[in-house]
């Protein structure tokens, strides 16, 4: 698909997840300097950033850190800000995990812990465990076998050394992230899925209302999977 686009990708593990190395004191704007150093690395001076669910705030603050250099900027079921986010519209490991951030980060990550023992002997039925209530779009998708074999193999390779960079991601996401929506100068695309329980519309309607936006769709029928079957057309949008 991404030579059919056009599109010359790059990606990086978030700090603690496969191969890289744990930083406990990591946030959304660290990971945007990370991902800044390795455009610099590439000797890329400008590009494109897509940051899909938890890689939404992260592909956000690139935008905030440079956007002289960021020439398009796409959210595919980005993550929004906690205090935009209602506890009912969440599916239950996601509501419970923000009632434990308020308990703080030990109480977080003891919640976490089962969850994560599971992704390590068993990721296919992490997977199922932790989605059991989403919605019956996501729970159709889950059953798509060549969209759960990347799922599976995703999470081997995420939780490899140790369930560390999980933990640390989910407090940096669920805790301020160093900079307000409305300082992102860069024009934002998004995409959502109607039905999303992991990032509900409302959450995201109202993030966007914050944000200097180019275009917003809301995906019909679809929840936190459905952005996936448009896959190739967000990207031939996202290169313009």
């Amino acid at each position: 698909m991404f030579e059919r686009v056009g599109a010359h990708v790059v990606t990086f593990d978030r700090p603690g997840y496969g191969r890289s190395s744990v930083h406990p004191t990591r946030t959304v704007l660290s990971v945007a300097d990370d991902a800044v150093a390795v455009a610099d690395a590439l000797g890329w001076d400008r590009f494109t950033v897509l940051g899909v669910s938890g890689g939404g705030p992260h592909a956000l603050a690139v935008g905030h850190r440079a956007p002289e250099r960021t020439r398009a900027l796409g959210l595919a079921v980005g993550a929004a800000p906690a205090e935009l986010v209602d506890d009912d519209d969440l599916i239950a490991i996601n509501r419970e995990a923000r009632r434990r951030v308020e308990e703080g980060r030990a109480s977080l990550e003891e919640f976490l812990a089962e969850p994560a023992a599971q992704i390590g002997s068993d990721p296919s039925g992490a997977i199922d465990s932790m989605m059991a209530d989403a919605p019956a779009a996501d729970l159709e998708m889950l059953q798509r076998p060549d969209l759960r074999a990347v799922l599976v193999e995703s999470l081997r390779e995420a939780f490899a050394n140790s369930p560390q960079g999980w933990f640390d991601d989910a407090w940096a996401l669920a805790t301020p992230w160093g900079f307000e929506l409305r300082e992102v100068s860069t024009p934002v695309q998004m995409w959502c899925g109607e039905l999303d329980r992991n990032v509900p519309t409302k959450a995201v309607e109202r993030m966007a209302a914050e944000l200097n936006v180019e275009s917003l769709e809301v995906i019909p029928g679809a929840g936190h999977f459905g952005w996936i079957a448009h896959e190739e057309r967000i990207f031939r949008q996202l290169l313009g």
